[in-house]
C-alpha cells in the first residue's frame, strides 16, 4: 500500500479508504523513498508534531551548490552589466536555463534550481528592459513576457517555488502598470495580502500539508510577508538616511517608529501562528532585527554591544516561539473559531 502514488493517496483519502494519519504516513514513505532518507517512526515524528516539510532540501551538498550557484548568478550578472548588459542577460538567461535542465531534472536539486529560477527571472527581465525600447509599454512588456517565461518554468519543472516566483512576477507587472499613479506603499501592501490571499487558499484544499498545495502556500507566504511588512514601512514609518563612517547610506528609524514595526511584526507572528505557518515569521526575521538594533542603539551602547544584543534577543525569541510552538497554537485556538470553513484556516494542532 506504500506504493500507491500521491493521486492515488489523495483519492483514497477522500473516499474514506485510509485516514488523515495514514495518508500523511504513505505520502512520508513515498518522499523519502524519492529522497533516499529514513523516514521516523510515528512515534518520533508525535515528539516533534505536525511539521512544515522541508522537501526542497535533501542534503548539505545542495546547500553547498546552491551557495556556489548564488555566487555565480551575482558574478555573471554583474559581469554582463559591466561589458554592455542588453543581449548579453538574454544570453545569461539562456546558460541559466540549462543549468535548470540539469539540477532541476535530471538532478532533482530543488534549492539550486530554485537560486537558478530567481536569477532567470532577473536575466530575463533585465535584458528585455535594456535590450528593447517599447515607448510607452516600455516597463509593461518586459513584465508580461517575464511572466510568461516562469509560466513556462513552471510547466517544465513543475517545482512547488516555481508559483511565488510567477507571483513575484506579477507583482512586477502591477507596478509596470500602476507605478507612479498609486503610492508605492499601497502596492507592496495589496500586493502582499493578494499573496497571502492565495496562499491561505491553498492551505485550505490541504490541511495535513501532505501535496503540492502545501509546498505552494509555504512559498507564497514566504514571498507576503516582506511585502505587506514594507508596504506597510512605507506608508506609516518615517525613516531618516545616515551614512555610516560618513560613506555608507543606511536607514535609521526613531523610536516610536521601531516600536511600530516591532508590533506589527508581532500581529503577523500570531497570524502564523494561527495558521500553522513559520514561513511568514521567517521572511520577517530581517525587520524584526532592524527595529531591535534601533531600541538597543537608543541606550547609548556601542555598534558591537548593539549588535551583540540584538543577536541574542533575536535569537532568543525565535528558539523560545520554535520551541513553544505547538503549546502556544493549542491555547490560541481556544480563542478562534476552529469549526466548519475556519478549521482549514486554522488546522488543529497536534
Amino acid at each position: 500500500m506504500s506504493k500507491m502514488t500521491q493521486d492515488q493517496i489523495d483519492q483514497a483519502l477522500k473516499a474514506g479508504i485510509i485516514d488523515a494519519a495514514q495518508a500523511k504516513d504513505m505520502a512520508a514513505k513515498n518522499m523519502a523513498a524519492k529522497l533516499d532518507v529514513i523516514v521516523p517512526k510515528p512515534e518520533q515524528a508525535a515528539l516533534i508534531g505536525d511539521e512544515e516539510n522541508m522537501r526542497f532540501v535533501r542534503s548539505f551538498s545542495d546547500v553547498f551548490i546552491a551557495t556556489g550557484i548564488g555566487l555565480l548568478s551575482m558574478g555573471l550578472y554583474a559581469s554582463v552589466g559591466i561589458f554592455g548588459g542588453g543581449v548579453g542577460y538574454l544570453v545569461g538567461a539562456g546558460f541559466l536555463w540549462l543549468m535548470c535542465e540539469y539540477f532541476g531534472r535530471k538532478k532533482r536539486a530543488h534549492l539550486p534550481t530554485l537560486l537558478l529560477a530567481l536569477a532567470y527571472l532577473l536575466f530575463v527581465h533585465k535584458g528585455l528592459s535594456n535590450l528593447f525600447d517599447f515607448g510607452s509599454l516600455s516597463a509593461v512588456v518586459p513584465a508580461v513576457v517575464t511572466i510568461l517565461a516562469m509560466l513556462l518554468f513552471y510547466w517544465r519543472f513543475k517545482l512547488p517555488f516555481s508559483v511565488a516566483l510567477i507571483a513575484l512576477s506579477l507583482v512586477i507587472l502591477v507596478f509596470a502598470l500602476l507605478g507612479g499613479t498609486i503610492a508605492t506603499g499601497i502596492l507592496l501592501l495589496l500586493s502582499g495580502l493578494a499573496l497571502f490571499a492565495t496562499a491561505l487558499s491553498y492551505d485550505a484544499r490541504d490541511t495535513g500539508r501532505l501535496t503540492r498545495f502545501a509546498d505552494n502556500a509555504f512559498w507564497l507566504h514566504f514571498t507576503a510577508a516582506p511585502l505587506i511588512i514594507h508596504g506597510v514601512a512605507v506608508l506609516v514609518l518615517t525613516p531618516e538616511i545616515i551614512k555610516i563612517w560618513g560613506m555608507i547610506p543606511m536607514v535609521q528609524l526613531g523610536r516610536a517608529d521601531a516600536i511600530f514595526l516591532l508590533i506589527m511584526i508581532g500581529v503577523l507572528a500570531l497570524v502564523g501562528l494561527a495558521i500553522n505557518r513559520r514561513a511568514l515569521l521567517v521572511s520577517s526575521l530581517g525587520y524584526a532585527g532592524f527595529a531591535i538594533g534601533f531600541l538597543i542603539k537608543d541606550t547609548g551602547l556601542n555598534l558591537s554591544s548593539v549588535l551583540a544584543l540584538t543577536l541574542l534577543l533575536l535569537g532568543g525569541g525565535i528558539v523560545f516561539l520554535g520551541v513553544g510552538w505547538h503549546g502556544a497554537r493549542k491555547a490560541l485556538l481556544k480563542v478562534l473559531p476552529t469549526s466548519g470553513f475556519m478549521a482549514k484556516i486554522f488546522p488543529p494542532t497536534p
